[in-house]
């Protein structure tokens, strides 16, 4: 059973395809031919991936969980490689297809994110202008630090497939739902390349990546800007934060903040020290917990049984989040200000048994405790004020696994701070 060893993943064949000329359309070969991941890693990708796309959410977070448990059980804990093991194959031929798409897609997420690319969101999501050039479409777009134009990609994974055969549908995914698009203007923004990961893991002892491309320009040289013309992406940066408000706090929040219906200037939050960092904690909110405004805006509120569902986000990061999401006129340049998550704290969070990802979602670690609150208010980007410490309650914490954290408590009284540097601490917090 697959717990917490890392996998190792090597990408087997790389082809690049030359495109149209246009002024919008520059390729650029993937930097990155192998990387490790743990089972929080992997659990937190399918997560990113499945929480964008036009389809109850609730749904697709009970996916992710099934798939998760169903992977542990499929991969070896001792093997080096990743690779799903033959037991698989006894599954119902649904609920294999189901998972070998949803593991491709995360795999797909962790090629993009090691090769530099920071946010994602659902190509669905966004409009083309003027003319579909196909009926095809494909899965996501990557946007990465400092490049106003984005990437396409595209997921393929198998199970049983030859690798020959499986290298034609993947680059047939790149053929017919990638490049098609290259070069068009899509809501603010234009791909300017684009990438079909295709995960084949039709072997029980070893799987592997077949990436198709967009080539650089033939010649290009090291001076060479990129492509040339208007291009906005922080539609796609956006979307990428409205999919993790949606796996802190459900499709309800996430999908108010996509439609600007939430302030969360108005909320209260729940935060915890991890990783020497504070972290905004996601909860599974009930139907009593939702309400709206006579507007239309949504707050969520507490309730006397609250269920952390561990997913966090940096506080930092969602500080600038916030305050793009209540911006009277947004400015697209905000999101570059946001720090990049050092490489030394995602190592940490690995070492931990959680994972951390460019975006600055987190799958929280074994290590994080949930025994003791504070309250304090948090303006977006601004400072921190704490209140005087309340008298203290105990919190029983039924459950501290990554997947889901859980306290029960009849009535959540604001408690005074630990001192014990040692242990993570949980706070409440107003945004």
């Amino acid at each position: 059973m697959w717990k917490a060893k890392r996998k190792l993943l090597e990408v087997e064949r790389v082809t690049s395809h030359s495109a149209g000329p246009s002024p919008f359309i520059a390729g650029r070969t993937p930097q990155n031919t192998a990387f490790s991941f743990t089972p929080a890693e992997l659990y937190g990708a399918m997560a990113q991936c499945s929480s964008r796309a036009k389809m109850d959410q609730r749904a697709a977070r009970a996916q992710v969980e099934f798939c998760r448990h169903l992977i542990a059980h499929h991969v070896d804990e001792k093997a080096d490689r990743f690779a799903v093991l033959d037991s698989a194959r006894d599954l119902k031929d649904y609920v294999a297809k189901a998972m070998t798409g949803l593991v491709g897609d995360g795999i797909a997420y962790l090629q993009m994110v090691r090769d530099g690319y920071r946010w994602i969101d659902h190509f669905e999501r966004h409009t083309v202008i003027g003319k579909m050039p196909t009926r095809r479409s494909p899965d996501f777009i990557f946007s990465r630090s400092n490049d106003q134009y984005v990437a396409l990609a595209e997921s393929k994974a198998t199970k049983g497939t030859s690798k020959a055969a499986f290298d034609k549908r993947v680059e047939d995914g790149y053929r017919g739902q990638v490049e098609p698009y290259l070069g068009h203007k899509i809501d603010a923004w234009v791909a300017s390349h684009g990438f079909a990961v295709g995960s084949w893991m039709t072997s029980p002892t070893k799987a592997e990546v077949f990436l198709h491309h967009t080539a650089p320009p033939v010649s290009a040289t090291p001076d060479d800007d990129g492509p040339s013309g208007p291009s906005d992406p922080s539609g796609v940066r956006f979307g990428n934060y409205c999919g993790v408000i949606t796996l802190l706090f459900g499709p309800d929040v996430g999908e108010a903040t996509r439609a600007r219906l939430w302030r969360p200037s108005q909320q209260t939050f729940t935060t915890v020290e991890w990783l020497g960092r504070r972290w905004i904690v996601g909860e599974d909110l009930g139907a009593d917990a939702v309400l709206f405004s006579l507007v239309g805006e949504l707050v969520f509120r507490r309730t006397s049984f609250r269920s952390f569902n561990g997913m966090a986000i940096d506080l930092e990061i969602a500080r600038r989040v916030f305050a793009f999401i209540e911006a009277d006129a947004p400015d697209a340049r905000m999101f570059e200000e946001i720090a990049e998550v050092p490489p030394e704290l995602i190592e940490l969070a690995r070492e931990a048994g959680g994972a951390l990802f460019p975006d600055g979602l987190a799958v929280l670690g074994r290590d994080v405790d949930l025994s003791r609150i504070e309250p304090g208010f948090i303006l977006p980007g601004g400072q921190v004020f704490a209140q005087p410490a309340q008298k203290e309650k105990k919190i029983e914490v039924t459950e501290t696994v990554a997947g889901s954290l859980v306290d029960r408590a009849s009535d959540v009284e604001e408690v005074e701070t630990s001192t014990e540097e040692s242990r993570a601490m949980l706070h409440l917090t107003r945004e």
